[in-house]
């Protein structure tokens, strides 16, 4: 009788780990296929935002190009007549076209980088790399066959009680942290939205002197670093389901039966909350990867 309801209740776990695996899959998938994605084919009306924006801002922009070239000329010029030389002259005026050019066409520059992160996570995933977490073989086998596995009378109904409240902790983790990770790929690209209209402000520095060129320059770090950003939050995904296929971790050495499964379950709740910690730190990791 005993035997029967752990077998029952086994069936049901599995089951039960299937659904919360599904979950945390579908929620991680989702978040891949924004990270795959340009903003502007992500949410269009969002795009269209950034774009009205941006057109405000550019009007500004336009002004402050003239403006940033007089102060920067006016700073480089100790005495006007002797610097103003032929190559001085068209040194001057490359410097203005190249502000001019990035200032009008920064938002399509930023759209068209783009290519770079989605160039990657494509080259990635094509290499048959996945982010979907599994149930092991041997989870399937224990679970399938609890009583040639140790799991049997008494003690086996009291095991598989145990594994159910771990994998309700577990639903827990794994539902928590996925939604998290969807969360941080959302806020990924609000973060590109609202950035975007600021590039002709920046690039309008250009036009001026080394000192002023550098909010163009520290625009450009933080616009790649977050372009890339989805390249190492997909790379957090496909790594962490990776790790957990190998069990690196170890907390299912040397166990066998249900120990072996509470061992399986108290990993993968470790890691989904490891990946969650390097996709919040995607960015910095980026920026420093890159010196951004």
């Amino acid at each position: 009788m005993l035997d029967s309801i752990v077998e029952n209740l086994c069936s049901v776990l599995k089951d039960f780990l299937l659904f919360i695996l599904g979950i945390y899959n579908n929620l991680a998938g989702k978040a891949v296929g924004m990270l795959g994605e340009n903003p502007a084919s992500w949410n269009k009306d969002g795009w269209k935002f950034a774009e009205n924006v941006n057109a405000v801002f550019l009007g500004v922009a336009v002004a402050l190009v003239v403006i940033f070239f007089l102060i920067g000329f006016c700073s480089e010029s100790v005495d006007v007549r002797q610097e103003l030389r032929m190559e001085s002259i068209l040194r001057m005026f490359l410097k203005l076209s190249i502000a001019e050019y990035f200032t009008v066409n920064s938002i399509t520059i930023v759209k068209n980088s783009f290519v770079i992160a989605t160039g990657f996570i494509d080259k990635i995933s094509k290499k048959g790399m996945s982010f979907e977490f599994e149930i092991p073989e041997e989870i399937n086998a224990i679970l399938e066959d609890p009583l040639n596995h140790a799991m049997s009378g008494w003690g086996g109904l009291g095991w598989t009680l145990v594994l159910f409240i771990l994998t309700l902790v577990f639903l827990l983790v794994a539902y928590g942290c996925g939604m998290m990770i969807l969360y941080e790929a959302f806020v990924r690209f609000f973060k590109i939205l609202m950035l975007v209209p600021y590039g002709t402000l920046a690039n309008s520095t250009l036009a001026g002197n080394h000192t002023l060129a550098h909010s163009a320059v520290s625009f450009w770090k933080y616009a790649l670093g977050t372009i890339l950003e989805a390249v190492t939050m997909y790379m957090a995904l496909v790594l962490s389901a990776t790790v957990l296929g190998s069990g690196v971790i170890n907390l299912t050495s040397g166990s066998t039966g249900a120990l072996y499964v509470v061992g399986w379950v108290l990993e993968s709740s470790f890691v989904c909350m490891l990946t969650l910690g390097i996709v919040k730190g995607a960015s910095s990791i980026t920026q420093k990867a890159l010196g951004l």
